[in-house]
């Protein structure tokens, strides 16, 4: 994989994507947060204050969205928003059209042949019914030019695609529309210079998709530390996204659900196909008969919880979808079935980043059709559990509980319960996955919002409550459950950010909860009550918990209440990293239970290529590592 292409692509698009949303605003009088030009419908057309140009009548209700975007997140941060939402699209429906994974089997943003036109614009009688065009209307575009055509089919596109891909094609955002680049096919253009990337890169791996959202943000992530402004909800993703090398996330997956499944099905032929699964150490006795008495044992693959509470665009849960696939075939499972298993049952992510949470799930989707043709037919797809994690602000400014006791609906008790929910997740776009959530009456709270939807009366006084805040709480309870829940396996790479840097509610939240490792966000994620007794916390971190005065209590409490398995002490250089940051990390695997017993280290700190010395090592000692205590 050309990692510099990809940069440089990614780079570029952000720039010219940019400036093409902010040409398309102007073009219809949205010049900035406050020069906003009047608009109203007169018959059946649109007129824009000071505008000659008439326009239809749907343009008004379309730009109307936009305004009140710019309203509430602003004008700048908005056309961020717009812009990397068709990068996005673009590079996932490259990557469709590589795979041939669109479902009419046409390709979208090139041809087979190497004509500029596009090979779907060829072919438009066999899709009409698939994307719903009016063929009449795509005689008149062509008419005006392939450009104009071109857009409206791929808007249509877009559109025949939220079924199955919600998270990056939402139905009901038509004021996209308004906002993709107006020369899309000729010349140097996002697409052409996507298609100019070559195909190969497309089919390697999935993770392509987050090397180049990596590369995109990169740009923001810079002028951040440049600035060196407080940390906040806007900035928080461009600053913590580090992609993490492949190998590493293997030795996390295997060493932790790949050790699971070892435990409890000890000759599993699995064991010869995780090449970085470390053996355990050798055990005292004792120590060796309060293990074995903690492993699992026959565990049905259904009932595998993983999560990954910073899942960034997929990376680590692609790798861990494709361990629990070997581990469901292994137990004779219809290869059919799998995917949708492993979707529904098995994982799930959270995120702060919208963008990268989208991508993350749009990975899981593609990995899921990849091995079953027929996912995206109804009896077989399932949408991927990965989120983006909301806050409740909106909430509080609207007075949400007055208006819900204003439904004269709902008892005290659950008036409380979403009171709970409001308040801890007042600040959660910064505290993201570290928020601790108490477990709660969910069968209550799944009926307060069944009430709320079937019996909230609409009029013009409750249009808030029915239209924001009812879907905001119906997000707030997903993400609770998912936070208050315990699972077989953590395994992540956390942000990376001093709290010293974040707002200063962050600062109060790591100090009342997390008083051990409260000076990061790396170490506060060593303290999340995430995994199950006896479960496994697979991570990937900086190594400076290991070592500074201010983690004396952290180390204490890990070697008082856990059981480091495997280290592997990484040192500087074990990140593929942007603008040539060091990062000095170490990655491990830790028991949640106390037996006194050894792990298995690895001092990879002065090595130059750390994968190959750590595989080398392992030989070398058999399976075991270069040091036990």
């Amino acid at each position: 994989m050309d990692k510099r292409a990809l940069q440089l692509y990614a780079m570029w698009a952000k720039d010219n994507l940019e400036k093409q949303v902010e040409v398309s605003l102007k073009m219809i009088g949205i010049n900035g947060d406050t020069d906003i030009k009047e608009s109203r419908v007169i018959g059946d057309y649109t007129v824009i204050e000071n505008d000659p140009i008439s326009y239809p009548k749907e343009l008004h209700s379309k730009r109307q969205m936009i305004v009140e975007l710019i309203k509430s997140d602003g004008y700048k941060t908005t056309i961020e928003e717009f812009a990397y939402t068709w990068f996005n699209r673009f590079v996932s429906l490259r990557f469709m059209e590589v795979h041939d994974f669109l479902p009419h089997g046409f390709r979208l943003l090139s041809s087979r042949e190497g004509s500029i036109e596009p090979e779907i614009l060829k072919n438009l009688p066999f899709v009409k019914d698939d994307l719903e065009l009016d063929l009449t209307q795509c005689e008149k575009l062509k008419a005006t030019g392939i450009e104009d055509l071109y857009r409206y089919v791929l808007f249509r596109q877009c559109k025949a695609l939220s079924g199955i891909l919600p998270m990056l094609f939402e139905a009901d955002n038509d004021c996209l529309e308004l906002l993709l680049p107006k020369t899309l096919l000729l010349g140097d253009t996002v697409i052409t210079k996507l298609v100019a990337l070559g195909e190969d890169v497309f089919l390697e791996d999935i993770e392509v998709i987050g090397w180049l959202y990596q590369f995109y943000i990169s740009a923001k992530k810079d002028a951040v530390y440049k600035e060196k402004k407080t940390i906040t909800k806007d900035t928080l993703p461009a600053v913590t996204q580090l992609f993490t090398p492949d190998w590493i996330v293997r030795y996390m997956a295997e060493n932790s659900l790949g050790r699971l499944w070892l435990e409890s099905y000890p000759a599993s032929p699995l064991r010869n196909e995780m090449k970085y699964f470390v053996p355990e150490a050798v055990q005292p006795e004792e120590v060796q008969r309060k293990i074995d008495s903690v492993k699992y044992t026959s565990v049905n693959p259904e009932d595998i919880k993983i999560i990954e509470p910073c899942c960034g665009s997929g990376h680590i849960l692609v790798y861990v979808f494709d361990l629990l696939y070997k581990i469901y075939e292994e137990k004779g499972y219809q290869k059919r079935d799998i995917p949708t298993l492993i979707l529904s049952k098995n994982i799930c992510g959270l995120d702060v980043d919208k963008r990268a949470s989208q991508l993350a799930a749009f990975s899981l989707v593609m990995k899921a059709r990849s091995v079953n043709p027929r996912f995206f037919n109804s009896n077989y797809y399932v949408k991927p559990q990965v989120y983006e994690i909301w806050d409740s602000r909106v909430l509080h400014r609207m007075r949400y509980k007055k208006l819900l006791e204003e439904t004269n609906l709902l008892s005290a008790e659950q008036i409380e319960d979403i009171e709970y929910l409001a308040e801890q997740f007042r600040y959660a776009k910064t505290i993201g996955s570290l928020l601790k959530i108490k477990q709660m009456n969910w069968d209550r709270i799944d009926n307060t919002i069944n009430i709320l939807e079937q019996k909230v009366v609409y009029n013009v006084f409750n249009l808030e409550l029915l239209n924001i805040a009812i879907p905001l709480i119906k997000r707030l309870v997903v993400q609770a459950k998912i936070l208050a829940n315990k699972y077989d396996v953590m395994i992540t790479n956390p942000p990376y950010i001093g709290i010293s840097s974040m707002e200063s509610q962050v600062k109060d939240y790591a100090v009342t909860f997390y008083p051990n490792s409260k000076t990061d966000m790396f170490a506060m994620f060593m303290e999340t009550e995430f995994v199950k007794p006896n479960g496994f916390c697979a991570m990937i971190n900086m190594h400076s918990w290991m070592f500074l005065s201010s983690y004396e209590n952290l180390r204490k409490s890990i070697l008082m209440t856990k059981e480091i398995v495997t280290m592997a002490h990484l040192g500087a250089r074990a990140f593929e990293t942007i603008g040539g940051e060091v990062v000095q990390t170490t990655t491990f695997v830790i028991r949640n239970g106390n037996f006194g017993g050894n792990g298995v280290y690895f001092r990879l700190v002065d090595s130059s290529d750390k994968e190959n010395d750590f595989l080398k090592t392992l030989r070398n000692a058999g399976g075991g590592g270069t040091l036990h205590s």
